[in-house]
């Protein structure tokens, strides 16, 4: 009997030991809080990592802000979607702030490359069901940053990790990395046309969505520097056609330049009935001139395609050119850009990549997704070489003086994904040095450009697969770059 209790005594303070040893390696580690913000957050993230669409759909109709069953059905195929593209869903990592109705926290991809910051409301008058969501890319935390690495050991992480991505087929493009304008790491990778097995190659054209902005906003400060205008001149002044001319009145370059305008964006189910037909800029009016602005001018902070339409537009009517013809004149040819353009999608270029994106499980072509061309708000084409000529072309100022070249890539507004909004370019700070630039994308194209400013590094990813793997694969970069 001795040895029984004996041992009965051993179990149990084993026992205990480790449940003591439990609680202790559980006490203050993150954990969602129980409040009805809280709540609505476990119980998305559940629903969005099942990947079962339908339960998301019913989850969003249930919980979410789309009380009706269709647009909770549309927006569970787009939170599918971009599950997928990030390897799967999220991982609670910590929470930044809370409150019983309002919540914001960073998650951590279960693809193993990025981050995300989640900001949930819900609405106070029924807990069950949530106001707004937001999701954005955000940098690693603190504690889990990787170590800066010096160039090799950057260029050889780099490397197996690209090569890791695309064996899995999750990455297909161009990585350049380069020092002062002279590269260190230029590597292609995956299929410039995957049915005819046609590899990327470092000149390979790939569409830079959104990254058209840049040269938009070098345009109109080409013409700001003329004196033909200024960054306080109204649309109404500047384009005295303008369909609405009240609204015009209240915009000005800086707000359109800074989205900070007020308009909202041209995508709709008019403009893609249309889109296969639209070759000039004028034709975007009639899809946003006459909606009602999002807020007052320079209120707020909307990232506005329509805003950038209208600078494109201002920048035909000062020059006199059709702004296609601008852009190549005064922006591509002084920065050496021979291989960047808005080709018609009708017209395949030489050495030009299909983009693809996931349909069913499967990479399909984007075509149908694309406008005819690109226009002053994206959809361009460009290279990897030509991207850090205009790099260096902006930094030597070849395309702009110094006072203008900081005029535009400084930033002056806070925007919702931590950084700032200058004239068409973002301005974020990385370790306390800026770093400006800006990304693109959408079905079957992303892009992104990082000019480290103070340390003379460029990053450059272009890809033909759907965002945000490019944008993804630069975070990487950003991570481990010691400047």
């Amino acid at each position: 009997m001795p040895a029984k209790r004996a041992v009965i005594s051993l179990c149990l303070a084993l026992a205990l030991t480790a449940i003591a040893a439990l609680a202790q390696a559980t006490e203050g580690q993150p954990t969602i809080p129980d409040t009805p913000a809280g709540r609505l957050l476990r119980a998305w993230l559940e629903s969005l990592n099942s990947g079962d669409v339908q339960r998301h759909t019913d989850f969003l109709a249930q919980h979410g802000p789309q009380a009706d069953q269709k647009a909770a059905a549309e927006r569970a195929q787009g939170d599918m979607h971009f599950r997928e593209m990030v390897g799967g869903g999220f991982d609670f990592y910590e929470i930044e702030e809370s409150s019983d109705t309002e919540l914001r926290a960073i998650l951590k991809e279960r693809g193993g490359i990025g981050w995300g910051e989640i900001e949930l409301k819900v609405d106070p008058a029924k807990p069950e069901r949530i106001a707004s969501i937001g999701l954005h890319p955000a940098s690693a935390p603190s504690q889990a940053s990787p170590a800066r690495e010096d160039q090799a050991a950057l260029v050889k992480d780099v490397a197996a990790f690209l090569e890791k991505l695309t064996a899995e087929d999750r990455f297909s493009g161009v990585v350049l990395m380069a020092k002062d304008g002279k590269p260190f790491f230029e590597q292609a990778y995956g299929y410039a046309d995957r049915e005819k097995k046609i590899p990327n190659n470092i000149d390979t054209k790939f569409r830079i969505g959104s990254m058209n902005k840049m040269f938009t906003s070098v345009a109109i400060a080409q013409l700001v520097r003329q004196r033909k205008m200024s960054y306080t001149d109204s649309v109404a002044k500047l384009l005295p056609d303008y369909p609405n001319q009240e609204v015009a009145a209240k915009i000005t370059v800086h707000q359109l330049l800074t989205h900070t305008s007020g308009l909202g964006d041209f995508f709709g189910p008019e403009y893609f009935a249309k889109k296969d037909t639209i070759r000039n800029l004028t034709d975007y009016l009639p899809f946003f001139a006459a909606q009602p602005l999002k807020f007052e001018p320079g209120k707020s902070w909307f990232y506005s395609n329509a805003g950038m339409i209208v600078a494109g537009l201002i920048v035909e009517r000062v020059s006199g050119q059709n702004y296609f013809d601008y852009v190549r004149e005064y922006i591509y040819k002084p920065a050496g850009m021979k291989d960047s353009d808005s080709y018609e999608k009708t017209k395949p270029q030489p050495n030009q990549s299909i983009g693809y994106t996931k349909q069913d499980g499967k990479w399909i072509s984007n075509y149908d997704n694309l406008p005819l061309r690109g226009n002053s708000a994206g959809g361009g084409d460009s290279t990897a070489p030509d991207l850090l000529r205009f790099d260096q072309a902006l930094r030597g100022h070849k395309l702009l003086n110094t006072e203008l070249t900081d005029t535009i890539t400084t930033g002056k507004v806070d925007t919702p994904m931590g950084d700032k909004y200058a004239y068409g370019f973002s301005d974020a700070l990385v370790d306390g040095k800026r770093v400006v630039g800006h990304n693109g994308g959408a079905p079957g194209m992303n892009a992104n450009l990082d000019m480290y400013w103070d340390s003379g590094y460029t990053v450059i990813v272009l890809a033909n697969l759907d965002p945000r793997i490019a944008e993804q694969v630069n975070q990487y970069i950003r991570d481990r770059m010691r400047q």
